[in-house]
Formats: structure tokens, sequence, C-alpha cells
């Protein structure tokens, strides 16, 4: 055979060997494959023919991770041994369609990601660490040996570093590039309801308004340090489950409180805000970012703030040193310290313990005197605070709002009576009343009283 011939058909055979390899597609990623002596464990899949036919059943491949040569076929009464450039892919079945890698052929999460709740456990060597709250899970390594009990991710810059898998017998711990696969065993909505039920350590029989009429249950409020509106609720229903609501979700909820008084919030701005009253012509309900400042207890306040939040963070922290018979000087660093690096002592001291902020910590830890220290700090970084902050302590104001013309009027304690006989004035019923009837709807504690007579009125 002439040379040339020769050299051009050994190029085409090479050729075309190459597109046949390069033809075939693994849907799925590499790490989610066990391998053992030059295959992997039969799992769950599928091949596809070039023809373009589908056959389920279970695959095995063998060569390499980076040199795969065949695919082994059992199913549909068949057990082919399919080389690769005959196939147009081939993928498993039982893989998680969440699932992501950490890297390019790392392990393999089988889970969703917004199911791992990271904390920080701080920085070392430069590097900030996270790591995930312990929940049911397992880990498959590479080699095929699978762990399961409570599992536990933790990061390093981001990126996958080991995992640990506490089971009945003790704990394990395995870097990442031995895991071939992790995930939890519990569900998305367990977990979700886990969440919530952490959140519910304070809650209140009452009920939910939504667009199919009422529901009642169990009400907990997710507070919003220093405002005085609500963006979420936390619902538990007849069924036992926890809810998440917002003013998007639902158009008001009430509950009684710890002194059996009904408490109502209804949704306006977007916000669930305090309702006293709701007629046909009025509502009241509380003004959530009042102006006028309560001058008399600004000053009383001010005054006593600084020493009264620093004496009873001292007597805090040393009640717990007695209780947990330890000592610390954590009273003569509050004295002696100034808010800057209290502010920074407080946060190093969450941080260390794994938690992103203090409030976090004192919510959650067990530490009860990690807890009391973190509590005590916070006392004095807000009491310092308050007492240096320009203005003052703000008035509690309610809207008398009118449905027909829109207006409304804003009324607090101190000036209530010259505020609502504006009102009142205007309205014969009001007029007609004996002046100590008069007297007492223009008191502060009879503002309800005084919407009901402005409804029936205007």
């Amino acid at each position: 055979m002439n040379p040339q011939v020769k050299i051009s058909l050994l190029f085409c055979l090479c050729f075309s060997a190459s597109l046949f390899t390069i033809a075939q597609s693994n849907d799925s990623p590499a790490g989610a494959y066990q391998w053992k002596k030059g295959k992997t464990e039969l799992q769950n899949g599928y091949v596809v023919l070039k023809s373009g036919k589908k056959m389920e059943g279970k695959i095995s491949l063998i060569g390499g991770p980076t040199n795969i040569t065949e695919v082994a076929y059992e199913g549909e009464g068949k057990d082919i041994k399919f080389p690769v450039g005959s196939l147009k892919s081939f993928g498993l079945t039982d893989v998680n369609p969440n699932a992501s890698t950490a890297t390019s052929g790392g392990p393999i999460n089988e889970s969703p990601e917004n199911m791992y709740e990271w904390r920080s456990m701080g920085i070392v060597m430069g590097k900030e660490i996270h790591s995930t709250t312990p929940r049911a899970g397992y880990v498959v390594l590479r080699t095929g040996a699978k762990y399961e009990g409570e599992l536990k991710l933790r990061k390093k810059a981001g990126v996958l570093e080991d995992i640990e898998v506490k089971t009945a017998t003790g704990k394990e711990k395995f870097d990442a590039p031995q895991v071939a696969r992790y995930g939890y065993t519990v569900s998305q909505e367990e977990v979700q309801q886990i969440t919530l039920a952490k959140q519910t350590k304070s809650s209140f029989p009452g009920s939910i308004s939504t667009p199919s009429g009422k529901m009642s249950g169990e009400i907990t409020i997710v507070p919003l340090p220093g405002k005085r509106y609500v963006e979420r609720i936390i619902f538990k229903g007849p069924d036992g489950k926890f809810v998440d609501h917002t003013p998007q979700s639902i158009s008001g909820f009430n509950y009684v409180n710890n002194k059996g008084r009904n408490v109502t919030f209804t949704v306006i701005d977007k916000m669930f805000l305090t309702e006293q009253f709701n007629g046909n012509t009025f509502q009241v309900y509380l003004n959530p970012n009042p102006t006028s400042i309560n001058e008399f207890a600004t000053s009383l306040a001010k005054g006593a703030m600084q020493v009264g939040t620093s004496a009873a963070a001292t007597a805090v922290v040393k009640k717990d040193q007695e209780k947990n018979d330890y000592v610390s000087n954590m009273d003569s660093v509050i004295r002696v310290s100034s808010t800057e690096e209290l502010i920074e002592l407080r946060d190093n001291l969450a941080n260390l313990a794994g938690y992103n902020s203090a409030q976090e910590a004192i919510d959650n830890s067990d530490n009860e005197s990690l807890k009391a220290n973190l509590s005590a700090l916070e006392l004095t970084i807000q009491g310092r605070q308050a007492s240096s902050a320009p203005g003052g302590l703000l008035n509690e104001e309610w809207i008398i709002f009118n449905k027909i013309t829109n207006e409304k009027t804003i009324v607090y304690k101190s000036q209530y009576k010259d505020q609502i006989d504006v009102l009142l004035m205007g309205c014969d019923k009001y007029l007609e009343l004996t002046k100590s009837m008069q007297n007492d709807l223009q008191k502060w504690d009879n503002l309800q009283q005084a919407a009901k007579l402005l409804d029936s009125c205007y």
C-alpha cells in the first residue's frame, strides 16, 4: 500500500475513533459514580444509543474516571457492554436534580443548598471558617463506604474543607477529596419546620386573616429591634405545622397577650401595625415612624440610663460567676473600657462561639455563662449609646385615619386633649353629651371610645 495512503487511512481511523469518544456524553457529575478497581459499582442509570433509543436499568462504567472505555448495562432482560463510542449519552437516574459539585469532580451535594444553615466560626490564619448546623444526613466515600448520622460541613475561605458525621459509634471526619457524595436524610420541609420551631419560644393563641377567611392557631411575632412595626410572624396552625407570614401573604392577625388582652395587627403600607379601631369611616393605628419627642421621659432616661445599665450589667456578670463558681474580670472590663472596645469584645466573643452576632448567641447558645456575659455587654453598650444619642425618646403616636377624606390626625398623650377636640367638636353627638362624658372622651386611655363615637357621627 502506498505509504501516503497508509498514513491518511491511519489518520482517518484515529480521527474517527476520537469523534466517537467525544460524541458520547456523561450526563451525571463525575463524583456521583463509585469507582472500585477499574469500574464503578452498578447504579440505577440509563444509556442512550446513537439511534436515539433510551434504555433504563443499571449501569457500570469501565476504565477510569478520566478514561471511560465501556459502559456495562443491565436491564430489560439484557446484559450488554457498550463501547462508549456507540452511545450518544449515559447517566444516573438516582442523582438529586438539585445536586451540585463544590469543585470540578468534587463531592456531590444531593440536597438543596438552601437546606444548609451556615454559621461563621471565626478567622483562622487569615481565612474565614464556616460550618453548618448538624442535621441528620449521610456521607458516601469514593471507596463506596457509607456513614449515616449527624452531618456537619466545614468550609475554609468559601471552599468545602471537610465533612463530619456523628454516628451511633462515634465521630467520623473526612477531607472533601475523600467524599463522593453527601446530603441530608431529612426533607427540606422537615428542616424548615425545625428552623421555624426554634424561633417560637414565645407564642400566643390567636388567628390570622387570609384571603379564604380566618384561621386559628398560635402566633409568634418576629420583632424588629427598635421598630414600631412588624414585617414577619410565624403561625402554627391546627395541623401543628409552622408557616412564615408577611404583609404580602395575610391581611392581618390578632392574639391574646399575657394579660388576657386581645391585640390586633393590620396591614398598612406593607407593614403589620397595631390597630385600636376600624370602623366604617375611621381607623386608628399605631404610627410606625413618630417624630414628636417625649421631653420628660428623655430627660429622666438620659440621666439614669448610663449609670443604671452599667450597674445592671455588672450585677448580671457577678450573679453568673457566683452561680457557676468561676472568677472573671468582666465587671472591671465593663467599667474601664470604651464603648468601641466593648463592641469589639462582644462581637469577638460571639464569633469565637460560632455565631454571627451576640443576639444570635443569646437566642441559641446552651452556654449560660456566655449568654450572661454577652447580655451584660449588650446592656452596657445600648445604655451608653442611648444616653449620648441626639434627640430623645419618641412619643407613642396614633393615627386617626378618615377613610372617606384620607385625612390623618396624629395624637399622642401629652397633647391628646387639644388634638382630639378638633375632631370631637365637629360631631353633634359629642356636643349633646354631658360635660363629664365629654371629659371622659378627652382622656388618653379612652381613644378607642372616642373613635367609636366619631365613626357613628361623621
